[in-house]
């Protein structure tokens, strides 16, 4: 009973303070942009101490500082509205980009560079994606165009988070009632043992209905017919899937429970981000997909 309040309350904070940089202001990047470098930040070296044990500190350092750089370059060009910052920036990555090979070649006869740069792409890229999202969803927003602010819909990201949450929410209901045990329908036993298909169908679930839910209040895709917002929710839920899976395999792997200890009872912000790791690149390349084929 304990743990589940811990876990709980931990869960509660998470998510209020989350939601509260995105939907306070939300046409101000500037709140989001802070909280998620330190998520960002904190997911990245969850996962560079998970794959690369301790030490190696340079390696580290130079990864968490190109993520940032990859995360601020895409923000100072589409919502900051400052292209010669966004340039710097993305020179500044490349030049780290460089580097990683080379000083991996005085941390021993291992490749750790794989890792370091595996974390860009892996981490870094879909932290990034985000931003791109709101900058989409601007475009259908009743904001009105700032010098400051170029285009930037917080309830966008919010949205796409709330539907991945309440798809957790529905897998974990679902799968705990009807998954376990003999009548359960394992998912996939040797990378996640306690997943299972009752889950994924709570999961899947429960992401439509809310999607459509904040479809109704006009907060997800409110131009576009409501089969659209069903589709993405689906979408959202199946991509949520897999990362959470991938995840699981890459601590199954290196025999680590967690990837960490920040939140009580969850974890680490890897645990709680693994989903989007994937989902939030699949959010993007539908916001694009919907917008060609209406345009």
């Amino acid at each position: 009973m304990k743990e589940f309040t811990v876990r709980t309350i931990s869960g509660v904070v998470f998510t209020a303070l989350t939601l509260a940089s995105l939907i306070i202001v939300p046409h101000n990047p500037l709140p989001f942009l802070i909280l998620f470098s330190f998520y960002l930040v904190r997911t990245d070296y969850e996962y560079l101490r998970l794959t690369m044990g301790k030490g190696k500190k340079a390696l580290k350092i130079i990864s968490l500082v190109a993520s940032l750089c990859l995360l601020w370059a895409v923000a100072f060009g589409l919502s900051l509205d400052n292209a010669v910052i966004s340039v710097v920036l993305l020179i500044s990555l490349f030049v780290l980009i460089m580097a990683i090979p080379a000083v991996d070649l005085f941390e021993g006869e291992k490749f750790y560079m794989s890792f370091s740069l595996s974390s860009l792409i892996y981490i870094a890229l879909p932290f990034a994606v985000l931003i791109p999202v709101a900058a989409i969803s601007f475009l259908f927003s009743d904001a009105e165009y700032s010098s400051s602010i170029l285009n930037y819909d917080g309830w966008a990201v919010a949205s796409l988070l709330i539907v991945m949450w309440m798809g957790d929410v529905g897998a974990y209901c679902i799968g705990t009632a009807f998954g376990q045990g003999e009548r359960g329908h394992k998912l996939m036993p040797s990378v996640s043992p306690k997943k299972s298909w009752e889950g994924v169908y709570g999961a899947v679930a429960l992401s439509v209905i809310t999607a459509l839910v904040l479809r109704a209040f006009n907060l997800l895709m409110p131009y576009f017919p409501y089969w659209v917002s069903a589709l993405f929710g689906l979408v959202v839920c199946v991509f949520s899937v897999l990362g959470d899976l991938v995840e699981s395999k890459i601590k199954r792997h290196f025999q680590k429970k967690d990837a960490g200890r920040i939140m009580p009872g969850h974890g680490g912000l890897l645990d709680r981000f693994d989903s989007g790791l994937l989902a939030w690149p699949a959010a993007f390349l539908f916001y694009l997909i919907a917008l060609f084929i209406a345009g």
